[in-house]
């Protein structure tokens, strides 16, 4: 919460805390005030919200913390040392916290939440670009979402004919790689308690990734069972994905199933295990996967997972794992670690970046806290280094990468650093890093500079920017980043991105930029009312898209939602971007309205 009532929460797991983690979106109640001695802040956390075992005398781990941002200054209670590695590490550090004693016959109540929609709106589709004709549909549904605390610590979730209209659309990211880009998963049913169903390397390797459910149909039904006995945290998702409601549990439905179980061996250490089955009436799909964490000292920590695949029966190299340890304190730290991707490892509802691959790494840093004496404007120096070797399952070299950093953060959180970085990219095949644009198998080293830095978020103009020069599979790439943002005052904000690659490749068409635009707008009327807009433009696609969304908190938990999406094609790639004469087609319009109210029983 902030001086002007702004809410946010988050799910901390194994002592992990990262932007994905703000995805709780409980209900809680909050009140701010400002005079001249500063501001003052009540807040109401509802017992229902929370997940406790029965008993005469319930204690509560807490911690409490303030920050100062135009000091870079985080306030603490109870002390938690910097050893525990900087600031998202310290607060996450739950087996730190200080312990809340003397509540005495809690209740929690039925803890029985429906959640009812009703969405109505208007989409126009022009599926080929040569037919002038937009096709339009007028569309209405209803739904619900129903929540019960079961006990005090076990909770059920189902959901019917559930509907995503107003999730935040993706970022534009253009791909010049050879593997898969990873968009987040942004839908809420999924984020709630994601953390428990967390098993692989995030965003690399997972054995579970809740975006693959509703990729391509409709999500029908589906229910979530959560809960704490003893040790033990329990995780269970069932979702039945079909393309319309007849399908529900039908021989065309697909059902997505989802088990997880993990257990304490200590404050600091777990070991669990995973079960993911994909159903479909073509294919059955399993994953089991096992893994193990300990922390120890203050941020030190050790990590390992297995995961197997079976898909209609055995296959072979259909399994990966990973090992990791890292050593970690306030101003040193060391880290290894070895992860092997079998080349048939393909878990239906997992994400998996590469395959067939052998990966060691390691890496070392020092960050010193820097006297003020000595550099009055600097607050921290950091020298990274990394160091990466993959290869086959054969053992055959594929990639080497090594990287050296030096960077520096300022007494405002402002920061800079600067990198080079050697390469070795083996390709056993060519692969199109555009449609027309072929790299030949090969070997390939090349070396690049690279320099960014970022002004503090808190101020009213700030910002980031970034370049990377250096070679390219032969060639030449240069790159440049820049955002930047305006805080007008506290009811607007806007944002501003562009993102520019130059590349110059020895092939044919090998010489080409790959930009994308972007410009946001947050607006907020008070903390119950308030709308985003995103606009995007890349010129791999050659489609400006805009995504406007207006949310009105009418009662806590409950929203009226409108959202607007527009999407046109510009055909001609040799005209200017903003050219108002450009030859441009509408391809997609929507307007949606959804209402959802929360009761509470």
């Amino acid at each position: 919460m902030n001086a002007l009532g702004t809410q946010d929460d988050a799910t901390i797991t194994d002592e992990g805390l990262t932007l994905d983690s703000f995805s709780w979106n409980a209900v809680f109640r909050s009140e701010t005030q400002i005079d001249e001695d500063g501001w003052t802040m009540e807040v109401s956390i509802p017992f229902r919200q929370l997940r406790f075992p029965k008993g005469e005398s319930v204690d509560f781990g807490l911690m409490i913390s303030r920050m100062i941002n135009r000091k870079n200054e985080r306030l603490i209670w109870p002390p938690i040392g910097l050893e525990f590695g900087g600031p998202w590490r310290v607060i996450s550090a739950v087996s730190q916290y200080g312990v809340l004693r003397g509540l005495h016959n809690i209740r929690r109540g039925k803890n029985i939440e429906i959640k009812p929609y009703v969405i109505t709106g208007i989409q126009q589709i022009r599926e080929d670009f040569d037919i002038r004709d937009l096709t339009r549909t007028f569309e209405r549904d209803i739904g619900v979402d129903f929540k019960y605390g079961i006990t005090s610590n076990v909770t059920l979730d189902l959901t019917v004919n559930t509907d995503f209209a107003q999730v935040e659309a993706d970022n534009v990211q253009l791909n010049l790689t050879r593997f898969s880009l990873f968009f987040p998963e942004k839908r809420e049913f999924f984020l709630e308690r994601s953390g428990l169903f967390e098993h692989g390397n995030p965003r690399s390797t997972q054995t579970f990734f809740s975006r693959r459910i509703g990729l391509s149909d409709q999500i029908l039904t589906g229910a979530r069972a959560t809960g704490q006995f003893g040790r033990f945290s329990v995780g269970l998702l069932d979702i039945e994905t079909g393309e319309g409601m007849g399908d529900t549990f039908g021989s065309k439905s697909t059902n997505n199933l989802v088990a997880r179980v993990r257990t304490s061996l200590s404050s600091r250490a777990t070991v669990g295990a995973i079960l993911t089955n994909y159903a479909a009436p073509d294919r059955i799909n399993r994953a089991f996967g096992m893994d193990a964490q300990y922390r120890f000292w203050s941020a030190s920590e050790f990590e390992a997972w297995y995961t197997s695949v079976t898909d209609d029966g055995p296959a072979e190299n259909g399994e990966a794992g990973h090992a990791s340890l890292t050593l970690l304190n306030d101003k040193y730290g060391v880290e290894a670690s070895f992860t092997s991707v079998g080349e048939n490892f393909h878990p239906a509802l997992g994400f998996v970046r590469r395959r067939d691959m052998r990966r060691f790494a390691g890496g070392a840093q020092y960050t010193p806290i820097v006297s003020f004496d000595a550099f009055p404007f600097v607050r921290q120096l950091a020298f990274e280094s990394e160091y990466e070797y993959i290869e086959s399952q054969m053992g055959e070299l594929q990639s080497q990468e090594f990287e050296i950093s030096i960077g520096a953060a300022f007494n405002r959180r402002d920061d800079i650093a600067l990198e080079y970085s050697r390469e070795f990219e083996r390709l056993l095949v060519p692969f199109n890093i555009r449609p027309n644009a072929r790299i030949p198998s090969g070997d390939y080293s090349f070396g690049r500079f690279i320099l960014a830095g970022q002004t503090d978020s808190s101020r009213r103009l700030f910002g980031s920017a970034g370049t990377s020069v250096g070679a390219f599979f032969n060639g030449n790439r240069t790159d440049l980043e820049l955002q930047l943002g305006f805080r007008q005052s506290r009811h607007l904000q806007v944002e501003a991105g562009v993102g520019y690659s130059r590349i110059d490749l020895p092939v044919a068409n090998g010489r080409f930029d790959a930009t994308t635009v972007s410009v946001e707008l947050l607006g907020a009327v008070n903390r119950k009312l308030f709308a985003t807009a995103l606009v995007q433009y890349d010129n791999f696609t050659r489609d400006l898209q805009a995504n406007i969304r207006i949310d009105w908190i009418h009662t806590p938990g409950s929203d009226l939602f409108f959202v607007f999406n527009t999407a046109y094609h510009f055909a001609n790639p040799n005209e200017v971007f903003f050219d108002p004469h450009r030859d441009y087609i509408l391809t997609n319009r929507a307007a949606v309205a959804k209402l959802t109210y929360l009761i509470l029983l």
